[in-house]
C-alpha cells in the first residue's frame, strides 16, 4: 500500500516531548549539542606541549632579535642601506672565509648556541605530543609533520583569561571559532587581519589577529602541499584520477582552479600551462586555495580531535 504524507502531517506525527520526559527522549538526546571538553586526562601531555612550544618560540624571537643586530652593525659600511646590509649578512653566513665573517662571529656563535637550544625544545615538543590520541592520526597526513601538529596545539591550547578553565583544538566552540584564532576567519566579508584602511583600534581587537599563528599555518600549508606550496598539477588532467596526489593536494588544486576562473591572468586566461606542462595560476589565485586548504586541515583536525579526545 503506497502512503504520500504532507510535510504537515511528518511533523505532527512527531512527538515533541514535554519538560518532564524530555531527559530520557532519543529525539531530545539525538538535537543536543554537549559543548565539548578534552578529557582532563590528555591535559597533563597538551601542558607539556605548550610548555616546550613557548620556550621554543622563546628561541626563534631571541634569534630574530640577534639576525636585525648584526644586520644593524652591518648597515655602518653601507651607509645605512638595509638591503645592501641584508645581502652581506647573507653572504657572511654561507662563507666561512668571508671579509666580514669575523666581526660577525659573536652573532654567529650566539645563534649557534640559540639554533641548539630549539632543537632541544623540538624534541621535547615532538615526544610530548606523540603520547597524544590525535597524534595516530596525523601521522596519517601526508605532509603534516609530528612539529606541525605541536605548533597548532600550542597557539590553540592555554587557559581563559575569564573563566582560568584549560582549552586545546576541540574545545573552541566551533570550526569556525579555531579558524579565527589561527588567524584564518573571514569577518564582515574580509579577510581576517585586513580590516582596511582607516581601521581603529578597536577594529584591530575585533580582528584577534596573531601573525604569529597565522604564520604557523603558512608554514603548515606550505607542507601540506608539498614543495613548499609550489606543488601544481599537470595542465588539463583529472585532478582525482591521479593516485600519487593526497587528498589535501587534491583539494589545493581543485580549489586553485576555481579560484583562477574568479582571478584571472592579465590576459584573461584562467590557467596557464607552465614550461613543466603544470598548471599556473595567478599568485592571487594560489595563495586563496592555499589558505582553503589550510583551513580544509584545521576542520578535520577538529572533528578528529573531537572524536578521540573526549
Amino acid at each position: 500500500m503506497n502512503m504520500t504524507l504532507s510535510p504537515a502531517a511528518l511533523c505532527a506525527a512527531i512527538q515533541i516531548p514535554d519538560a518532564a520526559t524530555s531527559h530520557t527522549s532519543p529525539i531530545s538526546i539525538s538535537l543536543r549539542r554537549e559543548p565539548f571538553t578534552t578529557n582532563v586526562r590528555h591535559h597533563d601531555a597538551i601542558e607539556q606541549v605548550l610548555y616546550f612550544y613557548r620556550l621554543r618560540q622563546d628561541m626563534i624571537r631571541a634569534r630574530t632579535k640577534l639576525i636585525l643586530q648584526g644586520q644593524a652593525s652591518l648597515r655602518r659600511l653601507f651607509d645605512g642601506d638595509k638591503e645592501q646590509a641584508a645581502s652581506a649578512w647573507s653572504d657572511a653566513m654561507k662563507d666561512e672565509a668571508h671579509q666580514l665573517r669575523g666581526m660577525l662571529s659573536p652573532y654567529i656563535a650566539a645563534l649557534e648556541v640559540l639554533d641548539k637550544q630549539q632543537s632541544e625544545y623540538e624534541k621535547h615538543l615532538v615526544k610530548s605530543v606523540k603520547t597524544l590520541p590525535i597524534y595516530a592520526w596525523a601521522k596519517g597526513i601526508k605532509g603534516f609533520g609530528d612539529l606541525s601538529l605541536a605548533c597548532i596545539i600550542g597557539e590553540a591550547s592555554g587557559y581563559g583569561k575569564e573563566t582560568g578553565e584549560f582549552y586545546s583544538v576541540g574545545d573552541f566552540k566551533s570550526v569556525s571559532a579555531l579558524w579565527k584564532r589561527m588567524g584564518l576567519a573571514v569577518l564582515n566579508g574580509h579577510r581576517q587581519g585586513a580590516p582596511g584602511k582607516g581601521a581603529t583600534a578597536e577594529d584591530w581587537i575585533v580582528e584577534g589577529y596573531s601573525k604569529t599563528r597565522r604564520s604557523v599555518m603558512w608554514n603548515v600549508g606550505n607542507s601540506l602541499i608539498l614543495s613548499m606550496g609550489k606543488f601544481r598539477p599537470v595542465f588539463g588532467e583529472e585532478i582525482r584520477s591521479n593516485p600519487e596526489y593526497t587528498e589535501l593536494q587534491c583539494v589545493f588544486a581543485e580549489r586553485a582552479r576555481y579560484e583562477a576562473e574568479r582571478l584571472p591572468h592579465k590576459c584573461g586566461t584562467a590557467i596557464k600551462e607552465s614550461k613543466t606542462g603544470k598548471d599556473s595560476y595567478t599568485l592571487h589565485a594560489a595563495n586563496r586555495a592555499k589558505r582553503y586548504t589550510e583551513k580544509r586541515l584545521l576542520r578535520m583536525l577538529y572533528a578528529e580531535w573531537r572524536a578521540c579526545m573526549g
